[in-house]
């Protein structure tokens, strides 16, 4: 693995009906996994349950680790995690946050983060084990993504 320089920590979250917990974010109008960057001396689980509940409002205990992808031209590792919701409020928005909402595993919304259905259809075929891959962010996302920073 090369230099990492950012860890992402995320986690998926069903309610009792199937569906998942994404965000829409507001730097981005776009769906997400809740979650984000790991802080210094943070270990990734708290990192996890920490952004689940800045992003959302719920309280998670974690699961398991389920996901742990590298992005390369990034220096940046994400995991991912299987998570069981504890309780909480849903936000209506926040600081990073538009909008929460449950959706359907077949029918996730059509704008999402770049990889996270990949993620998503992963955790669905091998349910609760680790996967492990390298993700590569199309050039056109690269180049819209340089004019937001």
């Amino acid at each position: 693995m090369n230099a990492v320089n950012t860890i992402g920590c995320f986690t998926i979250v069903e309610n009792g009906e199937g569906k998942i917990l994404l965000v829409k974010r507001k730097d981005y109008p776009v769906w997400d996994l809740p979650g984000g960057r790991m802080e210094k001396h943070e270990q990734p689980e708290t990192c996890a349950i920490r952004e689940m509940e800045e992003e959302t409002g719920y309280r998670v205990s974690i699961t398991c680790k389920i996901g742990e992808y590298e992005q390369p031209q990034y220096h940046d590792v994400q995991y991912i995690y299987s998570g069981k919701l504890l309780g909480g409020e849903p936000i209506k928005q926040g600081p990073e946050t538009a909008k929460i909402g449950w959706f359907r595993k077949d029918r996730l919304p059509l704008l999402m983060v770049p990889h996270r259905r990949k993620q998503i259809k992963n955790f669905i075929k091998h349910h609760n084990k680790l996967v492990k891959g390298t993700l590569k962010t199309p050039f056109l996302i690269r180049f819209i993504t340089t004019f937001k920073k």
